[in-house]
């Protein structure tokens, strides 16, 4: 069966200071995270680019997941790197450097395998970039997009192209606001929903995640977790289950299916925030991601 999702973004170095520590060049990136959640449900393809600093270590992660890295270049130069900080409520990351090193010349060309992916994870990168990859993708059954406010500010006619043309469109709440220019969420996704967008989720950090559809509304809350190690990457890591997930199914498109993978996305976000970088979330098992949904289930349920 078709279930490969292709993941397309960033592969880089974070380096994180928070309440709980600080960790240097560990592995991060949103297609990282992404095609890592997505291992779980689906068969991922990442297409990024790293330096020549980037180790077969460091590959590690991946080919545990059995991620295929074929589309992960590998460029002379330095790997992307982040660094960023956190105060201790986890709600603000204040950035201290953005090395874009070779990221900056990234070019995603796809080879035939990825080309015909059941699922396409735009991660967030370049809006012009995401329109080079739909101009490749043959026939995708879904196509999911996330983005930042600094594409929104800079590349705006670009982002609302890409807009057209997906299914899913990930964002969070200042985002939808400075997009659309209305600051009630509901009224924010519904104008989205305008450009053709079958669904708009609202990432709203720790209150979890808001739907916006023709089919109806939901919002659902976070796996509350007692300890937060570092909030880096989930975000990534819900768009990459969430994405993953659906790719796993026949029939994606229905409000109930569209549920249970903004669920799925949660309860793998909280495997994230329990580490740095993907230690936690690459070494799962099929009966802690099982447990850890039925929990979550229990705790909705009146």
């Amino acid at each position: 069966m078709n279930n490969e999702v292709l993941v397309v973004g960033s592969v880089a170095f974070d380096t994180i200071e928070n309440a709980n520590g600080s960790v240097q060049r560990v592995l991060g990136g949103a297609a990282s995270y992404a095609s890592i959640c997505a291992s779980y449900f689906a068969r991922p393809f990442v297409v990024g680019v790293v330096g020549t600093d980037f180790t077969e270590a460091d590959r590690t992660p991946f080919l545990k997941r059995q991620v295929n890295l074929d589309g992960l270049e590998v460029r002379e130069g330095k790997t992307f790197h982040w660094g960023g900080s956190y105060d201790k409520d986890f709600n603000t990351a204040v950035t201290k450097f953005t090395d874009l090193n070779v990221f900056q010349n990234f070019n995603p060309v796809l080879n035939e395998a990825q080309k015909n992916a059941k699922a396409v994870f735009l991660a967030n990168i370049n809006p012009e970039l995401q329109i080079s990859v739909l101009d490749q993708v043959k026939n995708p059954k879904i196509v999911a997009c996330d983005t930042m406010n600094y594409w929104i500010s800079s590349k705006k006619q670009a982002l609302l192209e890409v807009v057209k043309r997906i299914d899913v469109f990930f964002l969070n709440e200042s985002e939808a606001r400075q997009l659309t220019g209305e600051y009630n969420l509901i009224k924010a996704g519904k104008l989205l929903l305008e450009q053709g967008i079958k669904y708009v989720v609202i990432k709203l950090g720790s209150n979890g995640a808001m739907l916006v559809s023709r089919e109806g509304l939901v919002q659902l809350p976070p796996f509350v977790l007692e300890h937060v190690h570092d909030t880096t990457g989930a975000g990534d890591t819900f768009g990459g289950g969430f994405t993953g997930y659906l790719a796993s199914l026949d029939e994606w498109d229905n409000l109930q299916a569209i549920k249970r993978a903004m669920m799925i996305g949660n309860v793998m976000a909280s495997f994230t925030i329990e580490s740095f970088s993907v230690d936690r979330l690459a070494n799962l098992t099929q009966k802690d991601i099982d447990s850890r949904l039925k929990e979550y289930v229990s705790m909705l349920t009146f």
